[in-house]
């Protein structure tokens, strides 16, 4: 995550060298697998240009010539439209994803997919994995964890999030732009990139690790983790002996049952802090809610997990 400090991204390439657009794009798709084609017309040309910060990063992309190979989006998360027809995302699946022209479309998240593509001119919006995570975990009122998409299938639903991004690109693509005013812009897109694809954090993948007893453990903890608990409520409550349950965290998780607690609950007052009102909420008060009595070691706690302090997350929602 970005602080108020954070320098802003600025990348701004262009040629007509085959080769070199190759080696830019396989860097930027991290990939050892970038292959073009014949250009369209005679000669050969691309450009590439993006502009933000650690969170969020919007940017255009043309090539004159078929393009296709493999992309490793790693913990991004990529929001792209096209100008024409032509694109194919996850062509070795048994499910590819054309590219409607207009239509705004999420890259394959967590893992390489291919690619291939006619010459057009692509839009893209990357997404910080843990940025959005924590957005879309807000608006769900759950911890963040990886999330997962659902495909637009309302024109109205389409024409909000067509609306939103028209409103911010301006401003995100402005490298001028003020830090605060960049973070307060990234949060309203990614609001809205959550709800135009019914963004859910995928809650069963990281508590889903080792036996059935330290399943339930996790589970019991995450559904209670609003109350003073003991690792003796939670054993209890897993039907576990503790030093059985600690061994199983430690095997499985590296580390204790009380560690995971205190994570889930750092997740869970992120959540509540991206949500709310700095002018009528304070850090104290949300961290309390949530367990947090020593406001010193929570800050620790917190800027430890997350790379800022909480003070920070909670003034980056913009006020209503």
């Amino acid at each position: 995550m970005s602080d108020e400090t954070s320098p802003t991204i600025r990348i701004e390439h262009r040629g007509i060298d085959v080769d070199e657009a190759v080696a830019f794009y396989e860097w930027v798709y991290a990939s050892h697998d970038i292959h073009v084609g014949d250009a369209a017309t005679e000669g050969f040309s691309w450009r590439y240009r993006a502009v933000g910060d650690d969170d969020v990063v919007m940017g255009t992309s043309m090539v004159s010539a078929r393009r296709w190979g493999t992309i490793n989006p790693g913990r991004q998360y990529i929001l792209a439209w096209a100008s024409g027809p032509g694109i194919t995302l996850d062509t070795g699946s048994r499910t590819p994803v054309p590219m409607l022209p207009g239509v705004p479309t999420m890259y394959p998240a967590g893992r390489e997919f291919t690619f291939d593509a006619l010459p057009t001119t692509q839009h893209l919006i990357r997404f910080d994995g843990a940025f959005l995570e924590a957005v879309a975990a807000a608006r769900a009122q759950t911890v963040p964890a990886p999330l997962r998409f659902e495909a637009i299938t309302d024109p109205a639903v389409l024409q909000r999030l067509r609306t939103t991004i028209t409103a911010v690109a301006p401003q995100l693509l402005n490298p001028a732009l003020d830090q605060a005013s960049r973070s307060a812009s990234n949060v309203v897109l990614a609001e809205a990139v959550s709800d135009a694809f019914r963004a859910f954090p995928a809650l069963d993948l990281p508590l889903l690790a080792g036996p059935a007893t330290m399943r339930l453990a996790q589970e019991w903890m995450v559904a209670n983790a609003h109350r003073s608990i003991t690792i003796t409520d939670v054993c209890a409550a897993a039907g576990v002996a503790v030093r059985s349950l600690q061994s199983s965290f430690q095997r499985h998780a590296g580390r204790s049952p009380m560690h995971f607690l205190r994570e889930v609950r750092l997740y869970r007052v992120r959540a509540a802090l991206s949500a709310a009102d700095a002018d009528i909420t304070t850090v104290g008060e949300i961290a309390r809610a949530w367990g947090f009595q020593h406001l010193g070691r929570f800050a620790g706690y917190y800027a430890g997990t997350f790379g800022e302090p909480p003070s920070t997350t909670l003034r980056r929602r913009p006020s209503p």
